[in-house]
């Protein structure tokens, strides 16, 4: 009391003046379903004390400043928002929400001409729609107005407490008729005012998961809904929308504003690194495992990592036998192990090796095949020559002027199919190019009948026939030379 007098006495006359002033032109002119605004004065276990400026205390239950939990969202000193409930006995009773304490009849009623939201809980399905108590006052809410989109599954809105729009009130208070759907538009339309007025296309937004689509997921941006579209969401080519949730927090870039269309567009992978900016963690000759993605006639792409892609050609998926169409070897989805052969960082494309259980021909000694006489089947042929397949899988290309005589129908003389005798004349392991010869090898094969026939048949002293015979073998060494 004595701190109080201090407090007083240390008061000007005109302050005095004017707080007796302002004492005067309190009233308490309220009236049920009257909106104020107070401030809490205090915070008690069953109430809270409201000052809003009228003679009589005005008081709210404490369990309205609470969240679900039963945790405090208010302290004291906050400014709320409230509606008069009754006045009694000098006392002004609020409510944070009307529905949310107890109402009656003409304090709907009140709500519906003043478009005050009411809280309601949602009981059950009717025809139509939905049950919905508002302080046991019983509504009904069609399912058109439950959400802005609305879920299939109507069990997901049962139980819970949302609130509503009063948008047909009758029969005295018999016949309610709510819209949660309407606050709902409400409360875009004024966020949507201030995004106007600040958001950008380029601008990181962080936003919560509210629907899953099989084409994107929408996000919440400051009550404003947003579309994340499916090729959006991953730099894979493949983009998850089940690795996302209703209530989780998502950061993503808007790529596109329509307002007049109510459309906001965002990337989730713009936010992530560009794999390319990594690529010289990789090197030729890297065995990786990857993810068949997409198969084209000419062979397969593999994910090596999201948004990081390789290529397998057709003609790389056997080291051993010839593969004339990708789905012989892999199917969409197959995990895999590859090599990487070749990695062109300007055009940004990655060439592999699809390594299988075989073994690689072409890591045998150039000795083994240079200069020998193979047998092969001719799997191609066009009018400059012919690729032919080795006993051992590997494959090699005959020149025209190396597999006939020039006056020759190549095509027809050489079907495809056909066996063929080969000698190899160049081995380039890098490249894994072989060109073979069959002229090369008939004339080896007539080398060594010649050299047969010569041990056979040599004479017991010189003779002309046998530097004819001499003649003969240098001339065809000198031909399988060339």
């Amino acid at each position: 009391m004595t701190e109080n007098n201090e407090q007083y006495n240390d008061l000007s006359q005109e302050d005095f003046e004017k707080m007796l002033e302002q004492s005067l032109n309190v009233s308490d002119n309220f009236i049920p379903g009257d909106s104020v605004t107070g401030t809490i004065v205090s915070i008690s276990d069953e109430f809270a004390f409201i000052d809003i400026n009228g003679k009589s205390e005005a008081i709210m239950e404490t369990r309205e400043l609470m969240d679900d939990k039963g945790e405090l969202i208010h302290k004291k000193g906050d400014r709320i928002n409230a509606f008069v409930v009754s006045l009694q006995g000098g006392e002004i009773r609020l409510t944070s929400r009307l529905g949310k304490g107890a109402v009656n009849s003409d304090l709907l009623e009140i709500a519906y001409k003043n478009s005050y939201p009411v809280e309601g809980k949602v009981t059950g399905t009717t025809k139509g729609g939905y049950t919905v108590s508002v302080s046991d006052t019983n509504c009904f809410c069609p399912f058109s107005q439950i959400d802005l989109k609305a879920s299939e599954n109507n069990a997901e809105y049962i139980d819970k407490t949302f609130p509503f729009k009063i948008i047909q009130y009758s029969e005295r208070g018999r016949n309610i008729v709510l819209s949660r759907r309407a606050l709902q538009e409400e409360k875009r339309r004024e966020n949507e005012a201030l995004l106007k007025d600040s958001l950008q296309i380029g601008d990181m937004v962080t936003g919560t998961v509210i629907s899953l689509q099989n084409f994107g997921i929408f996000v919440d941006i400051g009550g404003v809904e947003a579309l994340v579209p499916k090729s959006e969401i991953s730099r894979s080519r493949t983009s998850e929308i089940s690795a996302f949730a209703s209530g989780q927090t998502v950061t993503a870039k808007v790529i596109d504003l329509d307002w007049d269309g109510n459309r906001i567009t965002l990337s989730i992978k713009q936010t992530l690194p560009e794999p390319w900016d990594g690529i010289d963690r990789y090197s030729e000759n890297d065995n990786l495992n990857g993810r068949i993605m997409k198969i084209i006639k000419s062979g397969a792409f593999v994910e090596l990592e999201p948004g990081l892609e390789g290529f397998i050609h057709v003609s790389k998926m056997s080291y051993t036998k010839q593969v004339k169409s990708p789905e012989e070897a892999v199917k969409t989805g197959d995990l895999v192990q590859v090599k990487i052969i070749s990695i062109n960082k300007d055009e940004k494309r990655i060439g592999l090796q699809l390594i299988t259980g075989e073994a690689d021909p072409w890591q045998l000694p150039e000795n083994e095949f240079t200069g020998k006489t193979h047998i092969g089947i001719i799997e191609f042929v066009k009018g400059n020559g012919a690729n032919v397949r080795l006993e051992n899988g590997m494959l090699g290309y005959i020149p025209r002027d190396k597999l006939a005589a020039r006056q020759t129908d190549i095509q027809k003389d050489f079907p495809v199919g056909s066996e063929i005798k080969v000698v190899v004349e160049e081995f380039d392991r890098n490249n894994k190019k072989l060109i073979l010869s069959a002229i090369g090898a008939l004339r080896k094969e007539e080398l060594i009948e010649l050299q047969e026939y010569q041990k056979n048949n040599a004479p017991q002293g010189g003779s002309s026939l046998g530097n004819l015979f001499k003649d003969k073998f240098d001339d065809l060494q000198k031909k399988i030379n060339k």
